[in-house]
């Protein structure tokens, strides 16, 4: 399950679960509708361990639903995972322009 997380300050932030591959894309797509009602768009990706096509497919149709409500998706802490089935799809530059710059504490 993808279950916002609470965040320390502002809004709550989507969780990437482990597995993003078409074997958990139908039962993420309903969760991930719902989530865009929230005014957010941040999406923590530490969490990605097996990513493949589907997977990304949906991520990148959920980054379109946040352009549609004027927001831009932003991927907090992509795992290696996820910038390696970016990479390996032609979407490294995708992932850099969407990747949340890191704040140093």
């Amino acid at each position: 399950m993808t279950e916002p997380t609470p965040a320390a300050e502002g809004p709550p932030v989507l969780a990437l679960p482990p597995e993003l591959t078409i074997y958990t894309a139908g039962e993420l797509h309903p969760q991930w509708l719902a989530w865009l009602e929230r005014d957010t768009a941040l999406v923590d990706g530490r969490a990605v361990d097996q990513v493949d096509g589907a997977g990304l497919q949906l991520l990148l149709s959920l980054a379109h639903a946040l352009a549609q409500r004027g927001r831009s998706l932003q991927l907090q802490s992509p795992s290696r995972a996820l910038a390696e089935g970016c990479c390996g799809l032609g979407l490294a530059a995708w992932l850099q322009d969407h990747t949340a710059a890191e704040v140093a504490a």
